[in-house]
């Protein structure tokens, strides 16, 4: 088994999301515990902070037996713990209507969510590898998954990240015995109730047989050369994306925009209001495929609806079309509750209530300036600032009463920032979802997506500047 991508994918991960804190994704099995002590390695020879998180589904007789072998394991280790457990998993699947395999990652992803909301410069890793990713691009398959999910695991979601996709199961297996690791058997996973199982141990021995030495690495490889493609995707979904608006119940596009857009990005931009509108499951190609077609050819105007599952919808009207929650549509009078985070350091943060993600990047030399203001200038949630005006730690929050900053572009003028807003004729929900970016003294840096402050600009004078970049999950518009 070959370190150095490890090394080299924790490296450079810890770079890009910011973090001093690594924790474990730990089950105790064989894949968990040997990411355990693969991370301790790494941590040794970078200064780095090393935690285990466990998750009990309460699925199995033995799994408060799991959690007590973790407990003790990472006492003898001396990293810290923390535990999470689920109640009537089965029942809540069964209610929502989704297999038990999808409800258990739900509750647990969302308890690692919650987890890394609490803790801002913590990361979590996970043991999914190349037989993880080839299982998965095996059975997207066979539900026929469009691109996304023929692509398998993604390699990093946010400050979630997955290091060994590139190792096999069988790769691990022999780095636990060569190291004495000590790990726990789950019955569970001889049982043929998950579609998983039975691709683990009817079709991948089958799949080795044909494809000979190393076919596992080969198509765990197809699936990570798939993902870099699908960025060029998402880069032209972007610029579409911008003519997305944001209901209080899901999203919603002119129809006559989609039907002028390039027929391969539509199922593309469809499946992207699919996902940030809430679905728990990849919809099908089939499904997508469906949706393009009631979408129709410039000029027609029908209405239809289509049931995504799990209280989704896609309904096409005249002029728009809506996916989000059907009984509450039209309803986008809301407003998002009072929020406020501390940026203390560069990184990357997760923004309340699924707003988004704000990178602010490293100090970039003079020199490079003036090409990335031009850059830029061609991205509405990128900004560059002169980094001897930004004093951390600073803060992001919504607008409150009495908010004040001087636009760019007005030669220092202050303005209320309610007025601004109402010149940009935004929403009442989206003006309050409205992301703003202050430095140390509370002044505003930028209004996120609409304007800089006058006072942090890029001029001559500027030695160094700092890249501010904003993801967004939700449209402010």
């Amino acid at each position: 088994m070959s370190r150095h991508w490890i090394t080299e994918y924790l490296t450079r991960f810890s770079i890009e999301t910011g973090t001093r804190e690594i924790w474990v994704a730990c089950s105790g099995g064989l894949d968990s515990m040997a990411l355990l002590s693969l991370v301790l390695e790494f941590a040794g020879r970078d200064a780095i902070s090393v935690g285990v998180i466990h998750f009990n589904h309460g699925l199995r007789p033995e799994s408060r037996d799991d959690e007590l072998f973790v407990a003790d394991r990472t006492l003898r280790l001396g990293v810290p713990l923390v535990v999470g457990q689920a109640r009537n998993l089965r029942d809540d699947a069964k209610n929502e209507h989704l297999s038990l395999e999808t409800a258990a990652r739900k509750v647990r992803y969302a308890f690692f969510q919650r987890f890394l909301e609490s803790r801002e410069q913590a990361a979590i890793v996970t043991a999914h590898n190349a037989t993880d990713q080839v299982e998965t691009i095996l059975m997207n398959l066979m539900r026929g998954s469009g691109l996304r999910g023929v692509k398998g695991i993604p390699r990093s979601r946010g400050r979630i990240g997955r290091p060994l996709l590139q190792v096999t199961r069988a790769e691990l297996a022999d780095y636990v015995i060569h190291n004495q690791i000590e790990y726990r058997e789950d019955p569970s996973n001889n049982s043929f109730e998950f579609t998983r199982n039975r691709v683990r141990q009817e079709l991948l021995p089958v799949i080795r047989k044909l494809g000979g030495s190393g076919v596992e690495e080969r198509i765990a490889g197809a699936g990570l050369r798939l993902a870099a493609d699908l960025k060029i995707i998402d880069g032209q979904l972007d610029d579409l994306w911008l003519h997305v608006k944001l209901e209080k119940s899901g999203f919603k596009v002119e129809r006559p925009l989609l039907q002028k857009s390039q027929t391969a990005l539509l199922p593309h931009i469809l499946g992207r209001m699919i996902r940030r509108a809430g679905a728990v499951k990849q919809v099908s190609a089939r499904v997508l495929d469906d949706l393009c077609t009631l979408v129709g050819s410039l000029g027609e105007r029908r209405e239809s609806r289509y049931d995504l599952g799990g209280g989704l919808i896609f309904r096409a009207f005249p002029e728009s079309i809506f996916i989000g929650i059907e009984e509450e549509w039209s309803r986008s009078d809301g407003e998002v509750p009072a929020y406020q985070l501390a940026l203390p350091d560069c990184g990357l943060y997760q923004l309340p209530h699924n707003l988004g993600t704000l990178r602010i990047g490293r100090i970039l030399a003079k020199e490079n300036l003036p090409e990335l203001k031009t850059r830029k200038e061609r991205r509405r949630f990128l900004e560059i600032v002169d980094a001897d005006k930004l004093h951390f730690p600073l803060e992001v929050r919504n607008r409150r009463p009495g908010d004040r900053f001087q636009p760019l572009g007005l030669q220092g003028r202050s303005c209320k920032l309610k007025n601004f807003l109402a010149d940009r004729h935004l929403s009442r929900f989206a003006r309050s979802a409205l992301p703003l970016l202050l430095d140390q003294e509370g002044k505003v840096v930028w209004v996120v997506g609409e304007r800089l402050d006058h006072r942090f600009r890029i001029t001559s004078e500027s030695r160094t500047g700092i890249e501010l970049f904003f993801k967004p999950t939700l449209m402010y518009s």
